[in-house]
């Protein structure tokens, strides 16, 4: 059986929940956009999120062991990233969440209006705006 220590099977919990992390840098960064970009793009607010929670555990991993750091420090690390990395997300955020102007249709022309209008009993309605 292999033998694991126990910062090593901290590394390895937190590579495989690097997801959450990921999410809540997201969230941290851009607040309620976050639903907004999730309900675009799924698939990418997913695929980023994952890429920045890798991103902090792996930094914190590379911290850690470069510094020889205990258990606990490691995870304050975590956090710490955590934070800085939401921070750097806020700053691109409105190149996340950025949505296409909307397209309004063609003003319909004022004879069509008035039809309209006395189609539905505003016939008042349309002998005012005569006057």
């Amino acid at each position: 059986m292999i033998d694991f220590s126990a910062i090593e099977i901290i590394y390895l919990i937190l590579i495989f929940g690097s997801l959450a992390f990921g999410l809540e840098a997201l969230l941290l960064g851009l607040g309620g956009k976050l639903t907004v970009l999730y309900r675009r793009r799924k698939v990418k607010t997913i695929v980023i999120a994952l890429a920045v929670g890798l991103a902090i555990i792996g930094s914190a991993i590379i911290t850690s062991m470069a510094l020889a750091l205990e258990p606990i420090y490691f995870c304050v690390m975590v956090l710490a990233y955590m934070f800085a990395a939401s921070r750097i997300i806020h700053t691109f955020g409105d190149k996340l969440s950025r949505t296409p102007p909307l397209s309004l249709p063609p003003q319909p022309p004022e004879e069509e209006l008035k039809t309209m209008l006395k189609k539905r009993g505003f016939e008042k309605l349309v002998e005012k705006r005569k006057r």
